[in-house]
């Protein structure tokens, strides 16, 4: 892929930020994405520009840069911002991204993905361009686990196909933020969903695993995702479902990063987030929400509900459609202001 097309493809349209110098751009920095600590050999000629938008837990992130390097070690990380990834897609220059005794050398058309809660490197050449998400690590579906792990600075590639067809709609979302109105909840659940099959694509190219368990795996959670109403569904019966024992159900769970209950319990949440959030659900008890997920009573669900998400179900809700009614006001047009007559 050329760089005329990557950067017509993948940069943000609208007015562009204003460049500013260094320190400016450092807080910048640290605002929408971490605190790192900087190193610039020539900072008084330093400019760049950092553009974030923030959506329902996703922030969308285009910078531009001189030269530089940022640091983040044990002293800068902090407990406030370690369960997040950024996943970067550079677009012009070239960047350095070293973590976990690996080094991501990326040119345009390029990405890789990077843990806040680890010491990371990143080394910046003249003219960067990027564009990039930084997102909780809880948004990725529970069944990844710490298998990203993995991943972290990893060069991947922007080829046509699924990576091509997600960076298009990380791209197409960001455009269209302000537009997305009530829509905005299930579409940034949708987009995380499509990042984690990416994600976990790559993963399988990096780490082969083991064809015959990855199958009997992948229909074991479909097999959940199909029967999540049902308040008796229990790793017994999943694993009766398939013909396997209890014990090959959980060995099969091992390679995860979670047991099986765990991830009925998370998807459970998934989608009771959803429902939640929705406008159009807006006069459906809470309680009914949670019954139709396959929780068992209003207070199992509460409880639970908000051990995973640190918010009763209609604090949450609360949350989530005042969001929404503020996005769809930003979005909406300015209203005409209406004749005069003398």
């Amino acid at each position: 892929m050329s760089l005329t097309s990557l950067t017509e493809r993948f940069t943000v349209t609208g007015p562009s930020p204003r460049p500013v110098t260094f320190p400016s751009w450092k807080d910048a920095v640290r605002r929408s994405v971490f605190r790192f600590e900087f190193d610039c050999a020539r900072p008084e000629r330093f400019t760049g520009t950092v553009r974030e938008r923030y959506l329902h837990g996703v922030s969308f992130i285009d910078m531009t840069s001189g030269p530089h390097a940022a640091y983040r070690d044990h002293r800068t990380i902090s407990e406030d911002d370690t369960g997040f990834y950024v996943l970067t897609l550079q677009l012009q220059g070239r960047i350095r991204i070293e973590q976990d005794d690996r080094t991501a050398a990326l040119e345009p058309g390029l990405f890789a993905l990077y843990d806040s809660s680890r010491p990371a490197v990143l080394t910046v050449g003249e003219d960067y361009r990027s564009t990039c998400i930084r997102f909780p690590k809880t948004a990725i579906a529970s069944h990844h686990g710490d298998r990203l792990a993995e991943l972290t600075a990893r060069p991947m590639a922007c080829d046509p196909g699924l990576n091509d067809a997600v960076w298009s709609t990380i791209l197409g979302v960001n455009r269209n933020l302000e537009s997305l109105g009530v829509h905005g909840h299930t579409t940034v659940h949708s987009l995380m969903t499509l990042v984690g099959t990416m994600l976990l694509g790559e993963l399988g190219t990096h780490a082969p695993p083991n064809k015959r368990e990855e199958e009997q795996l992948e229909r074991v959670l479909d097999h959940i995702d199909a029967h999540l109403s049902d308040s008796d569904l229990d790793p017994g019966r999943i694993a009766a479902a398939h013909f396997l024992s209890p014990r090959s159900l959980h060995a099969l769970f091992e390679r995860t990063g979670t047991t099986v209950a765990r991830y009925i319990r998370q998807r459970r949440i998934e989608r009771c987030r959803l429902d939640l959030a929705d406008p159009a659900l807006a006069q459906v008890p809470a309680s009914a929400i949670g019954a139709r997920w396959g929780f068992g009573g209003p207070s199992h669900f509460g409880q639970v509900f908000k051990r995973e998400t640190g918010l009763t179900p209609a604090q949450f809700r609360r949350n989530a459609l005042a969001d929404a009614a503020v996005t769809e006001r930003v979005a909406a047009p300015p209203r005409p202001t209406p004749p005069r007559h003398p």
